[in-house]
């Protein structure tokens, strides 16, 4: 996942401009410590033993079912001096699954006759920037869905970072962030290519409060978070919630894990700035893939299969498209300044998993989704 992959390579950059004290935590002795609990369950077992594996501090998995059968475990340490065990209610920054909510308000908006998938998306921009960002007045917001806007992405180089290490608890919003993707060359002309850039999510997020008149956390409980009853689920903010598990990161290499949970890279941000809990994530995806609450089946049936190819798999509206020796899988993968996340639904086997975590892996892992498959569907035919 690009968004996460870019944010986490500069991290060194707001380190060196951050002057408030980490709290660090020897990556040795938190991986001690976790191995004091030693789980009964099969599923909490697995967890526990990848958590230990990955250097992660804690992290929460949940797997459900269209039927409503649901299952979730939690592993290692939710905070630090003080400790707190890690349990399933936890929140954490989601990263770039926030893209695929981005993309479900769109397509409600679409539906509604309020907007047209192949309006481009210049029409929304404030006219300040009418002109300035580059491919804006040719590139729809079907190419900003589906990443083939050729529109540059805002995190390409250091600058961001740079802000950031200045001024760690700014509260970004949206319309903030066009002076970054201002005055810049296209990638590609619309259409004709793919290259994930978070720019497209901030256009689209600038787009549907332009549309809805209102600040876009407002929108999003309106649409998304109260008619799936996601009720731990919100934009990030500040104080941060008690819920939210710290975030822990090794940003300068020295091998420990630095407390980096209150560092604003992306709070109130359409293509990263969510906060959710395993409970919710999987709520959502009931709500959007079985339910039918959030969007009907011609709008989703367009967002999965509207793809652009990226080179080993293809990507919708908002959504990574791929297949599995079980059949297909849909869905995002997302690093955010301390945390990660998976999120991967099954439609043949109508099945969804999720894992969050308050860390990324330290050691080379493969991820929880693919560890979990046979276990979960039975060996492939």
């Amino acid at each position: 996942m690009v968004l996460g992959i870019k944010r986490l390579s500069v991290l060194a950059v707001i380190v060196v401009a951050m002057s408030v004290a980490f709290i660090a935590v020897p990556v040795s002795a938190q991986q001690s410590s976790a191995q004091k609990k030693a789980p009964s369950d099969p599923l909490e077992t697995f967890l526990h033993q990848y958590v230990q594996h990955a250097g992660l501090p804690g992290g929460v998995v949940g797997i459900g079912y269209g039927s409503g059968d649901v299952r979730f475990a939690a592993s290692g340490y939710a905070s630090v001096r003080p400790d707190a065990g890690m349990s399933v209610d936890r929140q954490f920054y989601i990263g770039s699954l926030s893209k695929m909510m981005t993309s479900v308000v769109t397509l409600q908006l679409a539906s509604e006759k309020r907007i047209d998938l192949s309006d481009p998306i210049g029409k929304w921009l404030p006219k300040e920037f009418q002109g300035r960002i580059a491919n804006a007045d040719k590139a729809t917001i079907r190419d900003l869905l589906r990443n083939s806007s050729g529109i540059p992405d805002y995190l390409d180089g250091e600058f961001f970072f740079q802000l950031v290490g200045r001024d760690p608890q700014h509260g970004w919003r949206n319309v903030e962030l066009l002076p970054l993707i201002a005055d810049r060359d296209a990638y590609f002309e619309p259409g004709t290519s793919y290259a994930a850039s978070n720019s497209n999510f901030i256009l689209l997020g600038i787009m549907i409060e332009a549309v809805e008149g209102d600040h876009i956390e407002a929108v999003f409980n309106r649409r998304i978070f109260e008619p799936a009853e996601m009720a731990d689920t919100s934009f990030g903010r500040y104080p941060r919630p008690d819920l939210l598990a710290r975030g822990f990161d090794d940003a300068n290499g020295d091998g420990q894990l630095e407390d980096v949970t209150d560092y604003d890279v992306g709070d109130q941000l359409a293509d990263g700035g969510i906060i959710s809990t395993a409970q919710d994530m999987v709520k959502f995806a009931r709500a959007l893939f079985v339910n039918g609450v959030l969007l009907g089946p011609n709008a989703l049936k367009r967002a999965t299969t509207d793809t652009a190819f990226t080179g080993e798999g293809s990507y919708g509206y908002g959504l990574m498209i791929g297949t599995s020796d079980w059949g297909p899988v849909w869905g995002h993968d997302g690093i955010y300044f301390g945390y990660s996340a998976e999120f991967s639904w099954f439609p043949d086997q109508d099945a969804v998993v999720v894992f969050l975590s308050n860390g990324r892996a330290l050691n080379e892992v493969p991820s929880v989704t693919s560890m979990l498959m046979t276990g979960l569907f039975g060996t492939p035919e």
